[in-house]
């Protein structure tokens, strides 16, 4: 494996004093060593920025850079992006990682190594990566492309298979070809809420005419997970249409005809409400009132199904966890 191919990581940093050191140290301990790491801190008001400086301070590697105000996270990678890599060391490779995670020893090292195995500049790697919800009492989720061998090549037909394991939709358990993102100006959509990344990935994946994935069948990366659900439920139902347009640009990469590409937009978009309703029947923030009247808005003709539905299905998880905390007592 070649070790001169320089990888720049964009880390876009907000609020973020208590978790971007460990971030930092996990990329730091990496055994692939010619990196540049890119803070981009978005105005948090707390201590973050002088962390990020300090660790700027103490890495050669390490480069913090301000936001001028608060513009989310859109931005704030297309900032980073701005400074991959302007160097006299050019940088072949980007990768992203959030402020709150952190990554294994072999975390570079391992899907620069995927680069070289496929041989394929078609071919994107894609890893593994362990999902933390440390609001639900540590709950961990383990997520592989395949229960196969190390190193698995797939067609790109496998996209929505990929899209529901949850496997397809995120950046940061791949790695980039930097040319390709300067060479087409392909940046993140600051007006997207949802699906941004995504939206990035497909964008990328259709300039680099990705035929298909390799699996890495490895945990490399730890995933920190917040609280969703008050976000989701707040979203305006209008933004279901930016995450059809990612579907539409998927099934386009597949090569679906345009009778096929909307039937299964409109079947997609069925999915898309039933979760936005599920999501507002489980805000903690909202009464039974204010859910009922927020599910009634959602865009559909089927919208009371998927009020009684959701309501129903509600009630189940709320009697089966009251019968498991009876049991457990005896």
């Amino acid at each position: 494996m070649e070790t001169n191919k320089k990888v720049s990581i964009v880390i876009p940093v907000y609020k973020a004093e208590d978790t971007i050191t460990r971030c930092v140290e996990s990329l730091e301990k990496n055994t692939y060593k010619n990196l540049q790491i890119i803070l981009v801190e978005d105005c948090s008001g707390d201590q973050t920025i002088n962390v990020c400086k300090e660790l700027a301070n103490t890495y050669d590697n390490v480069l913090c850079i301000e936001n001028d105000r608060n513009h989310g996270v859109s931005y704030t990678r297309n900032h980073g992006l701005d400074y991959a890599d302007g160097t006299k060391r050019r940088c072949i490779y980007l990768m992203f990682v959030d402020s709150d995670d952190y990554v294994e020893v072999d975390y570079v090292e391992t899907m620069i190594s995927a680069i070289s195995c496929a041989d394929d500049k078609n071919v994107m790697p894609i890893c593994g990566y362990v999902n933390h919800d440390e609001k639900k009492n540590g709950r961990t989720d383990i997520f592989l492309p395949s229960n196969e061998s190390e190193y698995l090549k797939k067609s790109i037909q496998i996209m929505p298979e990929l899209y529901e394991n949850r496997m397809l939709q995120i950046i940061w358990n791949k790695i980039f070809r930097l040319d390709v993102i300067k060479q087409n100006h392909i940046r993140f959509k600051e007006e997207m809420f949802i699906g941004e990344d995504f939206r990035f990935l497909l964008e990328y994946m259709k300039a680099a005419k990705i035929s298909g994935f390799l699996f890495v069948n490895k945990v490399l990366c730890h995933y920190m997970r917040d609280n969703e659900n008050s976000l989701m439920s707040r979203l305006l139902e209008t933004k279901i249409q930016d995450s059809l347009d990612n579907f539409e640009i998927m099934y386009e990469l597949m090569g679906k005809s345009l009778d096929e590409i909307q039937k299964l937009l409109r079947e997609e978009k069925e999915k898309q409400l039933e979760y936005y309703a599920y999501t507002i029947m489980h805000d903690t923030n909202m009464t039974m009132k204010e859910k009922k009247e927020k599910i009634m808005q959602l865009p559909s003709e089927n919208v009371k199904d998927i009020y009684i539905g959701q309501k129903c299905l509600y009630k189940k998880e709320k009697l089966y966890l009251c019968i498991k905390k009876v049991l457990k007592k005896k």
